[in-house]
């Protein structure tokens, strides 16, 4: 999940008989179109810090009928680079496929109760302790469709993402987690609606903000995660900055904005500061 281009900051809560997950996600990027001369495209390019938490309690049925508890936490950290090309159709819709390279680092701990576990030294014992840590690389195919259009001082904005992730794992102290071909889909589909609020500040406008958004995990089971599907709905305001001080960096906003989550055994919010 806190590999996926297109995803925004999100705390969530997954509750159903046999599992209690808290997932935390967050992320700080920025990316733009730059102008490439002569040309009827312009390119893309973007920069993320991602980070992800997980806390996830489990009660399951062990092969020998024993009842166990599986506790895991697991923490990632990592960087993505994107790089790609925008083709706009017309004056409303633009489509945007570019490519990503993500490295990331994944710390895992696990306690297992009530499954009896002989270690290396042949004491036993039905609390147990693991941990383990892996470097992966993700490259990440995305097809962008974005449409945009101005009703008087309002303004929508609908966008949809395809998104192909590869990942390689590569972790020296467990064997499980040296995963490679990988391979994972997810699509998003987001709209905005905007419009004027009459504040002003240093003669710049204020605007109000709604929107709405649902992503997909298409290749996910529901027990990786505890579920496939994610609704997202908020609001907020904005502050129309629209300034270009280098052609490959333009500013149009900054503002606030909150949201719930919620799913099949998942709900959850986001507040945070949010810049384009």
């Amino acid at each position: 999940m806190s590999t996926t281009p297109g995803l925004e900051g999100a705390v969530l809560t997954v509750d159903s008989d046999d599992r209690h997950s808290e997932q935390l996600r967050g992320s700080l990027g920025f990316s733009a179109e730059f102008t490439i001369r002569d040309h009827v495209f312009n390119g893309y390019w973007g920069l993320a810090i991602v980070g992800g938490d997980l806390d996830d309690n489990i009660r399951l049925v062990a092969d020998t009928g024993e009842q166990v508890k599986l506790g895991v936490t697991r923490t990632l950290y990592g960087l993505r680079g994107s790089f790609g090309l925008s083709f706009p159709v017309n004056q409303y819709f633009k489509i945007r496929p570019y490519l990503s390279l993500m490295v990331s680092d994944l710390k895992t701990e696990t306690v297992v109760e009530g499954l009896a576990i002989t270690d290396s030294s042949g004491v036993t014992s039905t609390v147990n302790y693991f941990t383990s840590r892996a470097q992966m690389a993700s490259g990440i195919g995305t097809l962008e469709a974005l449409y945009s259009r101005w009703y008087g001082d309002n303004r929508l904005e609908l966008s949809a993402f395809y998104n192909l992730i590869y990942t390689d794992s590569f972790s020296e102290d467990n064997p499980v987690l040296n995963v490679n071909n990988e391979v994972n889909h997810t699509v998003q589909f987001k709209s905005r609606y905007t419009g004027p609020t009459g504040l002003v500040s240093e003669g710049r406008p204020w605007r109000w903000q709604a929107y709405a958004n649902y992503t997909k995990f298409i290749s996910h089971n529901n027990r990786s995660l505890g579920y496939t599907g994610l609704f997202d709905f908020g609001g907020g305001l904005e502050w129309e900055m629209n300034i270009k001080p280098l052609d490959w960096f333009g500013w149009q906003m900054l503002g606030l904005r909150a949201g719930i989550i919620y799913g099949d055994n998942v709900d959850g919010y986001k507040f945070g500061l949010t810049a384009r």
